[in-house]
């Protein structure tokens, strides 16, 4: 036996594993180089692409979601819904903060005030009107920032259809304090002292009355029957506020998450 034979005899099983390991290696580089040379003229395909969704993942940012009309409505309703709600705390806040005025009963169903000019009277708008701008320019920022995946026209309608039926729920509200004490007036006995709840006086604002005047065509009757008055503060703050924070914004569909 010759000392080549004797010394693969001699091999290990994991000695000779590495050698038919290594001769594979070099085998199978020799031939992918070999066929490299072979089609070097065919250009290799490129990698596919990651999906823009995976990108955002990868870099950190939120998937933009897709961008319908019925979800940016959906967003303004629920916008709409939840800015109306709130006009039952606004009402109990002006009944708070609005002085009253204070009136004795001269004999049943008449009444006298203990000031000659009582500022009540226009108290009332005065603080009507601050708390509808406060809320108005609060509403605009948080639906801003809060709904920044549906902002646009189509929310800034919500916003301001929400302002006007928050203020008109308030203004109710204060209307069924103000029947309430007349009729507590009337029952009420001479030399009783009672205090007049806060009202909206330059308001004007009959549905019913504007649409039949729709129907026969009296635009003029029908303008009259919908003044707003204090009633349209909330929605012009807020309208303001949204549109100078759009004005502010680097993009051009004002989404956060939208390439500048």
């Amino acid at each position: 036996m010759t000392d080549d034979a004797e010394r693969t005899v001699n091999l290990r099983p994991g000695d000779s594993a590495g050698w038919e390991d290594s001769a594979g290696r070099n085998d199978s580089a020799g031939r992918n180089d070999s066929a490299g040379r072979e089609g070097a003229a065919v250009a290799p395909a490129d990698p596919p692409r990651a999906d823009a969704r995976d990108d955002a993942n990868v870099y950190g940012r939120t998937p933009r979601s897709e961008r319908t009309i019925g979800r940016d409505l959906a967003a303004a309703g629920f916008l709409a819904v939840v800015l109306t709600a709130i006009g039952l705390p606004a009402a109990m806040l002006w009944q708070i903060l609005t002085p009253r005025v204070e009136f004795v009963i001269v004999e049943s169903g008449r009444w006298a005030s203990t000031e000659t000019y009582p500022s009540g009277y226009v108290e009332g708008d005065l603080v009507f009107a601050g708390i509808g701008l406060v809320l108005g320019i609060v509403a605009a920022i948080m639906a801003w920032t809060a709904m920044r995946g549906r902002r646009g026209p189509i929310l800034l309608l919500g916003l301001v259809i929400g302002s006007i039926g928050c203020q008109v729920v308030a203004w109710k509200i204060g209307a069924n304090e103000w029947q309430a004490f007349w009729d507590a007036v009337e029952r009420a006995p001479a030399g009783a002292h009672m205090w007049r709840p806060p009202s909206v006086l330059f308001v004007e604002l009959d549905p019913a009355a504007a649409w039949a005047a729709l129907k026969v065509g009296n635009f003029t009757t029908a303008l009259d029957a919908l003044q707003l008055g204090a009633l349209a503060v909330m929605a012009l703050a807020a309208t303001f506020t949204y549109t100078v924070c759009a004005g502010w914004s680097r993009r051009p569909s004002l989404r956060t998450d939208a390439p500048e």
